[in-house]
Parts: structure tokens; C-alpha cells; sequence
């Protein structure tokens, strides 16, 4: 049996059609059984123990045709990836195979297991709020482009967009360990935050408002300090279009925003320019910002 994982193990990890169908199988059984058969002894040899023989090869072929169905399937199932993307626009609860759940919010992307292995690991790209179902023997792990945060049982989110220079993890209830390079940074309990780098390769960690962490997945835009660029992919996943902007010129703001998803973009982006001095014009899709003079 140890053998045979090993094997499996050395295999591409690609999903092989071994029978054309359940024809084809029985058809493959019965040739290895006659050939089998043909390399026992001679006629002469008495029939009780011809008989005995193939028992034992039909036994020991149903045997490894049993443990190699097995393998195949749990192999099968281990490496089959499921890959869900979230529009524009939309976010989505969903259940990972252990009844953990997902919250994903606009433009996130998640790839897991069909099946869990030992280690329960999900890739996330976007921002993403899990609740964990405890096991203290199968950790949990959220894989990004910069950090990896791994827990046994808890809630937080994770926001990790590949065109944003940072990358946050925020706790909810429970803890969490962060590691970058499979160094650990930092362990999180809950309202504590973590603000990764990725062009300084530093982190800064903070205290939030338990209530605002994962204030999205209940239909409100909420941001803390963020930049003109956490501002923009915000309002181009919600609402599906393309902003143009001169970073260099909206480099020095922070911005902090709560309102609700059901407001337009033309009245989310009054109430910014109420707030800070910026002008915009929208052309369809198309929206352009300038700081005002």
C-alpha cells in the first residue's frame, strides 16, 4: 500500500482516464485473468490447486484494482481544483468543503481543493472575510501573492489585490499567524490589523473597529485611511468601470468612506469631492479624476 501512494505520488498530478468505459474495464479484467492463468503450471497440475491459485490471483487483482480505484479517486479529488471568480458588482457567500464559510467581495478570485488534505489551503486573490470551523488537527491556511496567514478556528479578512501595493489581514474573533516568506511576522488577535508593504517588505499593525471589518459583505463601501488607489479599484469592482488618474497628483490623501452599495457612482463620487478637492467626469465606463487646482 505504501508503494502504491508513492507511485500515485510521482504521478503528474493531472487526472488520467485509465478505461475507455465499463466495457472496456471488464474486457482488461478478464485478459489479465486468463494471462494470469496461462503462466500457472501446466494441465497436469491437480485441478483443487489450479482452482486455489485462481482464487488467489482473482483476490489479489480485486485487491489492487480496489486500492488503486481508491488512490485514484482520493488523488483525483485531493488535486481537482475549484476556482470561483466574483463580477463586477456582486459578492458571494459561499461553503468550502470542511463548512468553513467565504464572504467574496467584488473582483476576488478564491482556488481551492474539492477535497481538503492535511493542511486546509485556499489561494485568494481580492478581499475575502472567512468564518473558520475549528480543527486543531488540520490547520487552515489563506495563501496570497505576499503573506500567508494560517488558523485553526476564527473569522478575519483578508484583502490582497495584485494591483495594490498593500495587503491587510484584520481579526474578528479568534487568532491568527501571518507569515511572509515563510517567516512568521506577527500573530493577530481579534480588532488587530496587519498592513503589509510590498515595495518597503514592512508591516505596520493597528486596532480597528470590530464592527467595520467586514462592514462590505452586509452592502456597504468602507474604507480607513486608504489611498487614492485602494479608493479607485474599490469603485471600479463596485460599480464595474475604469478610473483614470495621474498617481503622482493623488499620491498625499488618505480617504475614509462609508456609504452604501445602492448609491450610484455619480453620488459616491460627490460625496467625495464634497470631502476632498478633486473634480471628475464620466464618459460611459470611462471616469477621469484631477485634484481641482
Amino acid at each position: 500500500m505504501e508503494w502504491l501512494q508513492n507511485w500515485y505520488e510521482s504521478r503528474e498530478k493531472q487526472p488520467v482516464q485509465v478505461f475507455r468505459d465499463e466495457a472496456h474495464r471488464q474486457q482488461v479484467h478478464t485478459d489479465v485473468l486468463q494471462h494470469i492463468h496461462a503462466q500457472l503450471e501446466p494441465p497436469a497440475v491437480p485441478v483443487v490447486r489450479m482452482r486455489y491459485r485462481w482464487q488467489i490471483a482473482a483476490a489479489m487483482l480485486g485487491v489492487i484494482g480496489a486500492a488503486g480505484w481508491w488512490f485514484f479517486n482520493n488523488w483525483q479529488s485531493r488535486h481537482q481544483m475549484i476556482v470561483v471568480q466574483v463580477a463586477a458588482g456582486d459578492q458571494r457567500e459561499m461553503l468550502l468543503p470542511d463548512s468553513s464559510r467565504v464572504w467574496l467581495n467584488a473582483g476576488a478570485r478564491i482556488e481551492y481543493p474539492r477535497q481538503f488534505s492535511e493542511v486546509r489551503t485556499v489561494k485568494l486573490e481580492g478581499e475575502a472575510f472567512f468564518d473558520i470551523q475549528p480543527d486543531e488537527h488540520h490547520p487552515f491556511e489563506v495563501h496570497t501573492q505576499e503573506i500567508n496567514v494560517q488558523v485553526l478556528g476564527t473569522s478575519f479578512d483578508v484583502k490582497a489585490y495584485s494591483t495594490l501595493d498593500e495587503t491587510q489581514v484584520t481579526v474578528k474573533t479568534g487568532m491568527v499567524k501571518v507569515l511572509h516568506d515563510q517567516k512568521g511576522l506577527d500573530v493577530l488577535s481579534a480588532n488587530d490589523q496587519l498592513t503589509f508593504s510590498r515595495s518597503a517588505q514592512q508591516y505596520m499593525k493597528s486596532k480597528v473597529d470590530n464592527q467595520q471589518i467586514n462592514e462590505w459583505a452586509s452592502g456597504m463601501i468602507s474604507l480607513s485611511q486608504a489611498g487614492f488607489a485602494e479608493l479607485a479599484l474599490t469603485l471600479e469592482n463596485q460599480y464595474g468601470v475604469h478610473i483614470r488618474y495621474n498617481p503622482a497628483e493623488m499620491k498625499h490623501d488618505e480617504y475614509t468612506l462609508r456609504c452604501s452599495k445602492k448609491l450610484t457612482i455619480t453620488e459616491v463620487l460627490d460625496l467625495v469631492s464634497s470631502i476632498h478637492p478633486v473634480q471628475y467626469e464620466i464618459k460611459d465606463k470611462e471616469i477621469t479624476i484631477h485634484r481641482k487646482n
